[in-house]
């Protein structure tokens, strides 16, 4: 018996020897698992807060392109950019355009009734005094006629010229030379 002993008292043992390789096993494991569980949760946080600091960082950088696509907007709004497709944009400001040269054609139209307004009251006045001095160079049969007519030429082409009606003093010149044209030409 004594071998029978020795095989149950070895086989116990062996099973003893077994039981405490699972339980030092087992603790290990737990040891590990526990440390990793805190190492990992300290991993995580970490993890979470780097995140969050990330994630304010982004709302601070998207707040302020927001911010500034809004002043952009804004200020687009204010100088009438944006609001209004190409076409509408050219279109107006061929309107304008159109409107501007209708103003300038009426200024025009203005200024020439002017000059025709003060070339004619200029031509009455000038015309008893060309017939004067025609009659003064003229002979006594010398015909007044051709003076008026030389007159009325010279007046027809003297609306082109810009000058103001007062400064053309050298007006009564040019009808005095074709009279004594005239009577340099009747004399022959």
């Amino acid at each position: 018996m004594n071998t029978t002993k020795k095989t149950v008292v070895l086989a116990h043992k062996t099973w003893l020897a077994g039981v405490g390789v699972f339980e030092v096993g087992r603790e290990k494991a737990a040891n590990k698992f526990d440390q990793l569980f805190v190492d990992g949760s300290a991993f995580v946080n970490d993890l979470l807060e780097k995140g969050e600091s990330i994630e304010t960082q982004i709302h601070v950088k998207l707040e302020t392109k927001k911010m500034l696509k809004d002043k952009i907007s804004a200020l687009r709004a204010k100088l009438g950019f944006g609001n209004e497709s190409r076409d509408q944009q050219v279109d107006n400001l061929s309107q304008r355009v159109d409107s501007l040269i209708e103003v300038v054609a009426k200024l025009a139209q203005q200024k020439t009734a002017e000059k025709k307004v003060t070339t004619a009251a200029s031509a009455t006045k000038k015309e008893p005094v060309v017939e004067s001095k025609a009659s003064v160079n003229a002979p006594a049969k010398t015909p007044t006629k051709p003076a008026v007519k030389a007159v009325t030429k010279n007046t027809a082409e003297k609306p082109a010229v810009t000058k103001p009606v007062v400064a053309k003093p050298a007006v009564a010149k040019p009808v005095a030379e074709p009279t004594s044209k005239l009577n340099a030409d009747e004399k022959d």
